[in-house]
């Protein structure tokens, strides 16, 4: 700032503004004052003016917080004995407008001028302490807060902060919908404050509440349980609880036991229990059932339908396991994948197919067996270590510890071992095809194919019937007995004895002989009640090409010798036969012509007969007919005279009609006619009425408009005037309406009176 003196530069003056203040420092005390304007500042030469600046100002609503804020006593503030204001420094001071003020030495703005928290009724601020102090403000009475304390401030209303306190942030309150509940952690105690650790808090709405500092949601806002009949929920207390039960004793919940809430109800779960799963109950039909497991025992159980089922807290379904094997064979699991193929004359293998990806199979439920019908299954009980035979056609269910025995039967001709997996045995009958080698005593070597017709003997007893499981691969282990048989007795003929008495030396090594040396019918295998019952020779053929080329040598000439028998057996029969085809031809001939004979005769009695009944027929047709054409025609001319009369009286009948609507179609036109012509003449009446009337009240009426009546009436007759016009005295002539009241209405002249003369009012 300049001097204001330029004599004299040790004296300075400066000019505050209204709302301003300067810092002025004393040299001589070492002080810094505050100068507050509006004033002129007159600054010696130990005063220095070390700054200016405009006052704080706080309008309403405005606060701001002052850091090591001036000592005041009294409102004014404190100074030292140098004249320097005291400042408590460390402290803080809110100061809220409407206010203005400097900021003193040492006094420093902290942040920035806020307005004040204005708090709608979800809102609310949390609050943390900076100092120990008594929070006055406190609903339920004053409360001491500790330094670090935080705390809610809730709308509705304003609020502003004091020194002690800071803002940490602004929340929302959190609305619950009648549907919905909460689960906090770590509620705080409303009376004290204090946060309680590791409890549970349930808040169920409707309802709107704020989070405490330190507490939090576990999870997020869950909707209650509404549960209907077929709904449950598994429960677990988490602490010892009383629980209230519908119209009984409360019901002492030990921490750590479960338990079933079953509907129709809705659940909300209180801060002592947690909720595991929600359960609904499964329906099971007729042949369905589940594999229930007791938690308490680890018993495995079988639910069977038809119910409902629930399952109890000790209770779980069970998921049942079989072998790989039977697993596959029942569609539960994908088959085993196929080796690959090896390389053949230099190709490369084959890698197998790939496995179809199979849906997820529900194994809690009952597995059902569907035994087909002359089919049996070997089912296995491990709990008991008992097996049972099941015979089709049946629907059979798997008990928990139960198993399905799995048969590796041989396959393909000749027979390999393991080539078929089966559940359901075949009781028969049915065939086998086997194909082996046997050498005769002379070393001669021969193929054979046979076919076997087997059945298994039951007697439908379960206990009993488990024999014919005894064997595993009864398909491999029947052809390895009989094939081996066979080589025993070819081994003790030579070929050509073998070769011409194959079928009878193989069926006496199948089925032995009884006590008179004849070949039985059936053999009995006594191992698993296997009984085969007829063979088949397919094919025999020697393994040496010469052996066969001979074999089929030999043959051919058999076959040849044996037709030429033939041919000459065929001959003889057919000349013996047309021998005796003539015979028997010229005995009919004579046969035949006897019965011709006798059929003429026949014949031309029946013409006669057909003649005279046709001549009977047809005078009698034309009687009928000419009486019936009579008939018709009789009816026909009686038809059309009715048909004429009616259609006469309907002419008649029709030409009245209209007459008579004619006629009252004329009354209603003249009746209308009449009612428009007396409603005209009424509305002519009306209007030459008014026009009188508005002529007599224009005319000023009484004695006035009888003079103006009898002039005009004398004017008239002098003149000859057709119409006589009234007009008061003083008024304006309209000669366009005079001229029409002259013409009177319509703007034609009146006709002529009967006496002649004029017509005129």
């Amino acid at each position: 700032m300049p001097p204001s003196n330029s004599s004299g530069e040790s004296i300075q003056r400066i000019s505050l503004k209204n709302r301003e203040y300067a810092y002025i420092e004393d040299a001589n005390r070492g002080v810094v004052l505050v100068e507050i304007g509006p004033k002129v500042l007159t600054l010696e030469a130990h005063l220095t003016m070390v700054s200016k600046s405009r006052m704080i100002e706080l309008g309403t609503g405005n606060w701001c917080v002052v850091r090591n804020p001036v000592v005041r006593a009294d409102g004014w503030v404190g100074l030292d004995e140098f004249g320097q204001a005291r400042i408590a420094v460390g402290d803080r001071e809110v100061r809220v407008g409407p206010q203005v003020f400097p900021l003193y030495p040492g006094e420093e703005l902290e942040g920035d001028i806020t307005p004040e928290y204005v708090l709608g009724i979800y809102e609310a601020l949390r609050l943390r302490a900076l100092t120990t102090f008594t929070d006055e403000r406190a609903p339920g009475g004053p409360r001491r807060r500790e330094a670090g304390d935080e705390w809610l401030v809730r709308g509705p209303g304003r609020y502003v902060p004091s020194a002690a306190v800071t803002v940490v942030s602004a929340e929302k309150a959190r609305v619950l919908k009648e549907t919905e509940y909460c689960v906090v952690l770590n509620p705080v105690e409303r009376a004290t404050g204090r946060i309680q650790e590791g409890r549970r808090k349930v808040i169920s709405g409707p309802d709107v509440f704020f989070l405490e500092p330190g507490e939090a949601l576990e999870g997020d806002v869950r909707r209650k349980h509404v549960l209907s009949e077929m709904q449950g929920l598994k429960l677990q207390a988490l602490d010892d609880f009383a629980e209230p039960e519908e119209g009984g004793e409360p019901r002492l919940r030990k921490a750590g036991d479960t338990w079933i809430v079953r509907g129709p109800r809705t659940y909300v779960p209180n801060e002592k229990v947690v909720i595991h799963k929600e359960i609904s109950a499964l329906s099971l039909g007729q042949g369905e059932g589940l594999y229930v497991r007791d938690l308490r025992s680890g018993k495995v159980s079988l639910v069977q339908g038809p119910c409902q089922f629930m399952p109890e807290a000790h209770q779980e379904l069970h998921e049942k396991r079989l072998s790989p094997d039977a697993e596959a064979l029942l569609g539960l699991a994908p088959p085993p994948p196929a080796p690959p193929l090896a390389a053949v004359d230099g190709k490369e293998g084959k890698a197998p197919r790939p496995v179809p990806v199979m849906e997820r199979v529900d194994r809690t439920r009952a597995i059902v067996l569907r035994i087909e019908d002359n089919t049996a299954v070997l089912i296995n009980d491990f709990e008991t270590n008992h097996a049972r035979v099941e015979f089709g056609p049946a629907k059979v269910m798997l008990r928990p510890y139960e198993d399905v025995t799995v048969l590796d039967l041989s396959g393909s001709t000749p027979k390999r071992p393991r080539q078929l997996k089966v559940l359901m045995l075949r009781l028969g009958p049915d065939f086998a095809t086997d194909l082996f080698e046997v050498a005769t005593r002379d070393h001669a070597r021969l193929r054979i194919k046979l076919s076997y017709k087997w059945q298994f003997d039951v007697e439908g007893d379960s206990e009993k019937d488990k024999s014919i499981f005894r064997v595993n691969d009864f398909i491999g282990y029947v052809c390895e007995n009989l094939a081996s048989r066979i080589r025993q007795v070819a081994a003790e003929n030579d070929f050509e004895t073998f070769h011409k008495n194959a079928s009878v030396l193989i069926r006496r090594a199948i089925f032995g002989v009884d006590e008179s040396g004849k070949a039985r019918k059936d053999r009995l295998f006594s191992e698993n009640q296997l009984r085969i019952i007829d063979i088949d020779i397919k094919d025999i053929a020697p393994v040496d090409d010469k052996t066969a080329l001979k074999l089929r040598e030999a043959i051919d000439t058999n076959i040849q010798i044996q037709l030429d028998a033939s041919k000459q057996e065929a001959q003889a029969a057919a000349e013996l036969k047309r021998i005796r085809s003539e015979e028997e031809k010229q005995l009919a001939d004579i046969s035949s012509h006897r019965k011709s004979e006798a059929e003429r005769q026949s014949l031309i009695e029946l013409q006669n007969r057909n003649n005279q009944l046709a001549t009977i027929s047809h005078a009698k047709v034309e009687a009928e007919a000419q009486l019936e054409r009579a008939r018709v025609e009789s009816e026909e001319a009686l038809a059309r005279a009715e048909a004429e009369a009616r259609a006469s009286r309907i002419r008649t009948e029709a030409e009245l009609e209209r007459e008579r609507k004619m006629s009252e179609m004329a009354l209603e036109r003249q009746k209308r006619m009449n009612d428009l012509e007396v409603e005209r003449q009424a509305r002519l009446a009306e209007v030459e009425a008014a026009q009188f009337r508005q002529r007599v009240e224009a005319l000023g009426g009484g004695e006035n408009f009888v003079k103006a009546v009898a002039a005009q009436a004398q004017a008239a007759v002098v003149g000859g005037l057709d119409k006589v016009v009234f007009l008061p005295s003083g008024s304006n002539l309209n000669l366009f309406d005079s001229m029409q009241g002259l013409l009177g209405p319509g703007g034609a002249p009146r006709p002529p009176t009967a006496n002649g003369g004029a017509g005129g009012n």
